[in-house]
């Protein structure tokens, strides 16, 4: 068993939520990637993630007990508890990334100039914490957003930051397409907090993402019953995917309680 101590403030929470600082899930994750390499004293390289719950927001401050269990084929199973409660719980599959394809229509061509609220109005992150730089295009079950992982980004070790970043991407172009269907039904927009509660047949194809390089990331819905939402996510560099999955998010009450 190995424990992560979450620090009481800092840059992990910078920009995620200026008003109600949270640990991000997908850095709760790298942090837990980290561990195991420092317990293994060897890297420790991701293929994709069969499925990850992420139960119990995780708060400045925090102390979680990892503990770990090795499966056929490169699966490991982790849990993360907290004073004995579980608080997320997932399999990791470990080898190197698959090779990356080249996409047989770029994303960039359904980019579609539209009106749209800026994205303060749209997303409760700020930065260096928020991803997304610009709405494309946003249909009536999706969204296309281009999106970079600026240098003081938590996410961000050394000069690149995992690949796992590119499914903060897109969790935050969901909550960008939940806010403009709020801002096209009523009028007005307005950011609320969601979380990030979920993810399952994740794929990787990098280990690394560049920082200060544009991504381009597609959301589409898998089905909903709000507040909780499934969306198939797919994340890009130059072309070639970085990483595709579903993932779960669960949108906040107003308040963000």
């Amino acid at each position: 068993m190995a424990t992560i101590v979450i620090p009481s403030g800092g840059a992990y929470f910078e920009g995620h939520f200026p008003e109600r600082p949270i640990l991000s899930g997908v850095l709760e994750l790298e942090l837990v990637i980290k561990t195991l390499a420092r317990e293994a004293l060897r890297p420790v390289i991701l293929r994709g993630l069969a499925f990850v719950r992420l139960r119990q927001l995780v708060l400045p401050g925090d102390r979680l007990a990892l503990t770990t269990r090795e499966l056929a084929d490169g699966h490991l199973r982790f849990d993360l508890r907290r004073e004995g409660v579980l608080v997320t719980n997932g399999e990791f599959i470990l080898g190197p990334p698959h090779k990356p394809y080249q996409m047989p229509v770029s994303l960039a061509e359904f980019a579609f100039p539209m009106p749209a609220p800026s994205l303060d109005a749209l997303l409760p992150q700020r930065p260096p914490m928020r991803l997304v730089t610009a709405i494309l295009n946003a249909t009536e079950d999706g969204i296309l957003c281009s999106a970079c992982i600026p240098a003081k980004c938590p996410l961000v070790f050394g000069d690149s930051a995992p690949a796992l970043a590119g499914l903060e991407v897109a969790a935050q172009a969901a909550a960008a397409w939940e806010a403009i269907r709020r801002w096209r039904e009523a009028g007005t927009a307005t950011p609320r907090i969601g979380y990030l509660v979920a993810l399952r047949d994740v794929v990787l194809f990098a280990e690394r993402l560049p920082i200060d390089q544009s991504l381009l990331t597609a959301v589409r819905i898998e089905a909903t019953a709000p507040p909780l939402t499934h969306y198939r996510v797919e994340v890009s560099l130059g072309g070639l995917p970085i990483v595709i999955g579903t993932i779960a998010t669960f949108l906040a009450a107003e308040g963000g309680n």
